[in-house]
């Protein structure tokens, strides 16, 4: 499967699979976050993921939107390109890892080398 066709996969299943999140989470249905999106309120999944590869490159194996305390969050997991799967919290506004977050050591800027 080509990444565009995952990305796309993956946008329609995005929000109906649902995580277990602290009951201030909300869980949104496909059409509800393409008007989020179409509203500027949160990057696109697609976007998203061009600025997580730039310090996380990797393969995408699943993704949740979610809002928890008034803010929107990509939960992404990652198979890095040393074949480790990574999860990392994203801020769906801005496509930035979230400040309380590390970044795992499998993954690094992929602009420094």
């Amino acid at each position: 499967m080509n990444f565009i066709s995952l990305i796309s996969t993956t946008v329609l299943t995005l929000i109906l699979l649902g995580t277990s999140y602290a009951s201030t989470s909300i869980e949104l249905e496909h059409n509800q976050a393409k008007k989020l999106v179409s509203q500027g309120k949160i990057l696109s999944l697609d976007l998203t993921l061009v600025h997580v590869q730039q310090y996380c490159a990797g393969k995408l194996i699943d993704a949740h939107l979610y809002q928890a305390q008034g803010r929107w969050s990509y939960d992404l997991r990652l198979k890095t390109l040393e074949g480790e799967l990574v999860s990392l919290s994203i801020d769906a506004a801005t496509g930035q890892l979230q400040s309380y977050q590390q970044l795992p050591l499998t993954c690094h800027d992929t602009n420094s080398k």
